[in-house]
């Protein structure tokens, strides 16, 4: 069962202010940080307009208390679809009893997120503001970039090339078609679409949440943010490579995209942005996490790096 169901789990991007409680039945969820009223309002838009597939929905909610800031939605008995993945696949995990059960099966449903996540970006695409575009990566691109240099966190030579690599790409943001011309769109995104926020109940059905970062910005972003994950597990072990080393691109395909994307220079730019984010994050985090936890993320965030070298 998980006892973190919600996004107060202390992982990338989450806010340590916040709090979560469990009952019997529901997950209640309070922050001073920031209103839950937008993604209590997303989650009434997916219920709604029905956005679900067989097997992957958005989590239920339950209720909103706007003055006191607390949204509850229904437990799932579960655990996040990354440690879904994780644990069987160590050795401290299958020490502890942790086994990959039905690996077709939860490849399949892994699959179908793909078409759930197009499902829910097509159900706002042309209904945003007029000039909309996915400007917000040059703007968090900007600001992961100073804070990595900040915290000396890579080689002051190597973090220039990063920016002279990819700033060119990302101030064509704001031009006119360019999303269209890289196969994206301004839509309603989650904004933190990452394998934290989805668990995985017992018959491996899958539950979206964490939306409290919702926003109107391009698709790819949510794209690029889930397949990088995916991407980086797939390359930290050789267990891990065998079984999941085609999921990226499985993912892809059930989104509607040609793997190629993945190569293209826009897509690139999120995924950069997403294991710069990973490092931020361990860095900020490394005192707070558990010793589990920093040797997860470390995994994660070197093969991130080694892939953003290569590209420099």
């Amino acid at each position: 069962m998980s006892t973190n169901q919600g996004d107060m789990r202390g992982k990338p991007g989450n806010n340590a202010s916040s709090t979560g409680t469990l009952s019997s039945y529901t997950y209640t969820k309070h922050t001073l940080e920031r209103s839950l009223k937008p993604e209590a309002m997303e989650l009434i838009r997916c219920r709604h307009l029905n956005i679900q597939t067989i097997h992957v929905k958005a989590i239920e909610l339950v209720s909103f208390n706007e003055a006191e800031n607390r949204l509850t939605t229904k437990k799932v008995i579960g655990q996040e679809l990354f440690h879904t993945l994780w644990n069987p696949t160590n050795l401290l995990g299958r020490l502890q009893g942790h086994r990959l059960q039905n690996p077709d099966t939860l490849v399949s449903r892994i699959t179908e997120i793909g078409t759930w996540l197009r499902k829910y970006h097509d159900s706002s695409a042309g209904l945003t503001l007029e000039g909309a575009d996915g400007s917000w990566l040059a703007t968090e691109f900007a600001q992961k970039i100073r804070e990595i240099r900040a915290s000396n966190l890579i080689p002051e030579l190597k973090l220039k090339k990063v920016e002279q690599k990819y700033n060119a790409e990302l101030q064509k943001l704001t031009a006119p078609n360019y999303l269209a011309l890289n196969n994206a769109f301004p839509c309603q995104i989650h904004g933190d679409f990452v394998l934290y926020n989805v668990l995985v109940d017992s018959q491996q059905n899958m539950h979206t949440l964490g939306f409290s970062k919702t926003r109107v910005s391009s698709n790819l972003e949510d794209v690029a943010r889930f397949y990088s994950t995916l991407w980086a597990i797939a390359q930290t072990s050789r267990t891990r490579h065998n079984l999941f080393h085609e999921l990226p691109a499985r993912f892809l395909k059930a989104y509607g995209l040609r793997p190629l994307i993945a190569e293209s220079a826009y897509f690139q730019a999120n995924l950069v942005y997403n294991f710069l984010a990973h490092l931020e994050a361990q860095h900020r985090g490394r005192k707070t996490f558990s010793w589990n936890t920093n040797r997860e993320m470390s995994q994660i965030t070197r093969a991130g790096m080694k892939w953003i070298y290569q590209q420099i």
